[in-house]
């Protein structure tokens, strides 16, 4: 029996010897680490160097780091509205979470967070190449001055995905060959069945709604 005891003992110190791995393990696991921001500097400078001396003190850091999941609405192509459409709605705003995530924070796409972008109404058109072909047949351009931006945030792991009912209103309004819709999608854009309901789908999933 002392022998048994013996054993117990020396098991449960082996045990409590073992080392603690918890979220704060400075990025040295797989599943990234909880480092003080800012981990980079966005702008090459420091807070306190770039808006002032005390600001690092005032700076609130994401305390969330790992398995964060995002659902992004977009309903509209342009973020400063027709006739000028210069910028692209919502776009910006994604790239400076991507900044903030990789650079002030540390973390990794696919392993610390994911982005998706829901693609509905005239932000359908995002889903596009800039050229192709209309309903008729007829060579196009211009329909989509955004395809660079959405290419170049797919290179960085956003996902997005284009409403087939917003799909069906452009092929009835002429603007997509029907049989053909596929054919003019950006390479990369997946569908889903309605914009809306895959929103509360993510939801449910455990992504956050963000609408700029």
């Amino acid at each position: 029996m002392k022998l048994l005891n013996a054993a117990i003992g020396t098991l449960m110190i082996g045990l409590f010897a073992l080392p603690a791995f918890g979220d704060n393990d400075g990025g040295k696991h797989d599943k990234g680490g909880n480092n003080e921001c800012p981990v980079g500097e966005v702008n090459g400078m420091s807070l306190d160097v770039e808006f002032g001396p005390g600001t690092q003190e005032l700076t609130r850091c994401l305390k969330k780091r790992h398995q964060v999941k995002m659902v992004v609405q977009i309903f509209q192509l342009c973020a400063n509205g027709a006739p000028s459409c210069t910028s692209g709605y919502a776009l910006g705003n994604i790239s400076n979470i991507l900044d903030d995530y990789e650079i002030t924070h540390g973390m990794t796409a696919g392993r610390d967070y994911e982005v998706v972008a829901v693609l509905h109404g005239s932000g359908g058109r995002m889903a596009l190449k800039n050229a192709g072909i209309d309903g008729g047949g007829n060579p196009v351009t211009g329909r989509n001055p955004f395809q660079g931006q959405i290419e170049g945030l797919m290179a960085r792991g956003v996902k997005f995905y284009f409403c087939q009912n917003t799909t069906r209103g452009f092929i009835r309004g002429g603007m997509l060959p029907i049989g053909g819709a596929t054919g003019q999608m950006i390479e990369g854009v997946e569908y889903t069945t309605a914009g809306l309901t895959s929103i509360a789908d993510f939801q449910a999933l455990g992504y956050q709604y963000i609408q700029p």
